[in-house]
């Protein structure tokens, strides 16, 4: 049983939706989706899975061209937009799974074809490890993304659970739906996490996923929920770590089972490299293992200022001490000096010299913002993040 913003609908009542009767659900073919009706989308995802298909879920508030430029950039032959279903060149057959769309180095969007045996692989991974016992799971997140469908679905559906899945993200609504279901876990982008955490009431549970949190915002969650747990995952793979508890932020948690990784020390860090039957996968993560795995900062966003490492979270950390910092991204820019240099962008009533001093009482000199820029709000991209190098190769402003 799934309930889908307002209304229940059983499994066996998707396998009658209008989408799932159409021709292209055979096997083999390779179908993209772009709608706002969820259960239209997740109709048809659970359609092809059965059915061994492969199926593209893109954004739903994508223009029609721009879904189109992607559904043939994946080898789709079909793409359902809206209600509207629009044939397209006839494409190679692929064996069956998810195809998701992830940034890749060069800028350009990267495609992720996951089989559904590689799905199903790391769904039994995942049910094992999951320390819980909830009857529903309130999915406050987007199903067309890995988080909200493989691990808020399907891994919900999985441990016998109801998934109720939402499609209105504000915090008040959020909370006014657990309400109805008191013992659920929220799995939802940390930033809603934390909005959440500034209202009175508390949560039974809070899974976040995404991003490491500011140490600011992961003790205002932990305040205010029962049970925090955190998971860490890349596009290629799904779901490689989770925690239980974490006693940080930079806690992301123990790799499931079907996984086998390599890493550094805390003294001596390294990137992750993560290796599923044979394939070995570099996630461009820094990263430690001591009881458990733990984050320090991806490769391409650690500064290295005069050979000495500075990692971004650290430095927003201290910032957000600061209670008239509303908001901080620290990121690097080239120097001709250092090599790199530390610079912020905050949200702050604060002066810069009121900065500066309060850098000083707690960071080493080569840690210490050189370029301040405080701002009115910081832009996020399109999946809700911040991306720390499109802030550095912005013009520095005068």
């Amino acid at each position: 049983m799934l309930w889908i913003e307002k209304e229940w609908v059983t499994e066996e009542e998707l396998t009658i939706h209008e989408l799932v009767k159409q021709s292209f659900i055979t096997e083999g073919k390779t179908v993209a989706i772009c709608t706002s009706d969820t259960k239209a989308w997740l109709a048809l995802c659970l359609a092809m899975r059965r059915m061994n298909g492969t199926i593209l879920p893109i954004h739903p508030e994508t223009p029609v061209s721009g879904a189109k430029r992607l559904a043939i950039q994946a080898g789709c032959g079909y793409l359902i937009y809206q209600e509207t279903i629009i044939p397209l060149p006839e494409a190679e057959k692929r064996a069956g799974g998810l195809i998701q769309f992830s940034s890749g180095t060069t800028g350009q969007p990267k495609i992720i074809h996951r089989t559904w045996e590689s799905i199903e692989t790391e769904l039994n991974a995942y049910t094992n490890s999951f320390p819980l016992t909830t009857k529903a799971t309130i999915v406050a997140c987007p199903t067309t993304h890995s988080f909200g469908l493989l691990c808020g679905v399907f891994a919900t559906l999985r441990r016998g659970a109801t998934p109720v899945i939402l499609q209105d993200f504000s915090p008040r609504h959020v909370l006014a739906i657990h309400r109805l279901h008191p013992d659920a876990i929220i799995y939802t982008a940390p930033g809603l996490a934390y909005a959440m955490s500034l209202f009175a009431e508390s949560v039974h549970a809070v899974m976040i996923s995404g991003m490491t949190l500011p140490e600011k915002w992961f003790r205002s969650i932990e305040r205010k929920t029962h049970h925090l747990l955190q998971q860490y995952g890349c596009s290629e793979i799904g779901c490689i770590a989770l925690h239980p508890n974490p006693p940080s932020p930079q806690a992301i948690g123990f790799p499931l089972e079907h996984l086998e990784i390599e890493t550094g020390t805390k003294g001596k860090p390294a990137e992750l490299v993560v290796s599923q039957q044979g394939v070995r996968i570099g996630t461009k993560d820094l990263m430690y293992f001591e009881d458990g795995l733990h984050f320090l900062s991806r490769l391409d966003e650690m500064i290295n200022v005069s050979g000495l490492s500075v990692y971004p979270g650290e430095v927003e950390d201290v910032l957000y001490q600061l209670p008239t910092v509303e908001a901080v991204v620290v990121f690097k820019r080239m120097d001709a000096f250092q090599g790199e240099r530390v610079c912020a962008q905050l949200v702050t009533t604060a002066s810069e010299e009121e900065l500066k001093q309060h850098c000083k009482k707690h960071l080493a000199p080569h840690q210490r913002p050189t370029e301040w820029q405080i701002v009115e709000q910081i832009e996020l991209s399109a999946n809700g993040k911040v991306s720390r190098k499109r802030l550095g190769e912005q013009t520095c402003p005068v």
